[in-house]
């Protein structure tokens, strides 16, 4: 399929969508087009039945370095402003916490490829997907607080305690991809060399699976995750309860009776 973006590419192949951060002279820096373009592919692939699991990469030597600060807009997208900038950051048009919103959202699993900087914005994408395979160049950071800007939990809540969450953004020092493994922010190593062939694999794995019972067990994980008991049980059982309902759960109790490998259309 011809490209139609400047900023980043989206490949299908086999169920699988590929979208590239595709700046690589600047690191794959985050820009207002880059936002607007990635918003609008993850929408493709969420609209596009054919499409089972999402990798998120990007080209060059690095997933992302954060955001562009020499180069954010252009003439066709031009920095909004406004009076509230607090609204602004977090809700401002394109922006890259729009779009990890977007992945949390979006019911099919995401994988990030990641390798080189991730950094500041280029941190926060990476931690938006669901399963993160990294190379071993990997190289994560929040560095906010070294241009005294201020920063907040960006997503590390989820994974890791206060004390060392402060510590990361008081400092901005970066993580290696081994301690970024042992804290639990990516899900495996591999060899720089591997990255793409690892990935692709556990991509065919998780595209050849139930994709409705994935969307809403991601649902109910990521809605139930730091909430009460009885809540997280209400997500999942919701989460159940629709995924009793779809083709593919009919087809698991067939093959379950008849003693064979279901062959799920993700449906």
């Amino acid at each position: 399929m011809a490209n139609k973006y400047n900023t980043i590419t989206l490949e299908k192949s086999e169920s699988i969508a590929t979208i590239t951060l595709n700046r690589p002279e600047r690191l794959n820096a985050i820009n207002i087009e880059l936002g607007y373009e990635f918003l609008d592919a993850l929408n493709d692939c969420e609209m596009d039945d054919d499409v089972r699991c999402i990798i998120l990469t990007g080209t060059g030597r690095s997933f992302c370095a954060g955001d562009d600060l020499k180069g954010m807009e252009n003439d066709k997208f031009p920095r909004e402003t406004g009076p509230d900038e607090v609204k602004h950051y977090t809700f401002g048009a394109n922006r890259w916490t729009l779009v990890v919103n977007a992945m949390r959202r979006l019911a099919k699993p995401i994988i990030g490829s990641l390798r080189g900087h991730a950094h500041g914005g280029g941190f926060n994408l990476a931690m938006g997907t669901d399963i993160r395979i990294a190379s071993d160049t990997l190289d994560m950071a929040i560095p906010f607080i070294k241009w005294a800007q201020a920063t907040g939990a960006n997503q590390l809540h989820y994974h890791i305690g206060i004390g060392l969450t402060l510590e990361l953004a008081f400092t901005g020092d970066s993580i290696n991809a081994e301690r970024a493994e042992r804290l639990g922010l990516i899900n495996k190593i591999v060899p720089d060399d591997k990255l793409e062939e690892e990935t692709l694999t556990f991509a065919k794995r998780l595209a050849n699976g139930p994709t409705r019972s994935i969307g809403l067990t991601k649902s109910a994980i990521y809605k139930g995750w730091n909430k009460d008991l009885d809540t997280a049980f209400d997500y999942q059982g919701i989460a159940q309860v629709f995924a009793r309902q779809s083709e593919d759960h009919a087809e698991g109790r067939l093959a379950f009776s008849e003693k064979r490998k279901p062959e799920f259309k993700g449906q």
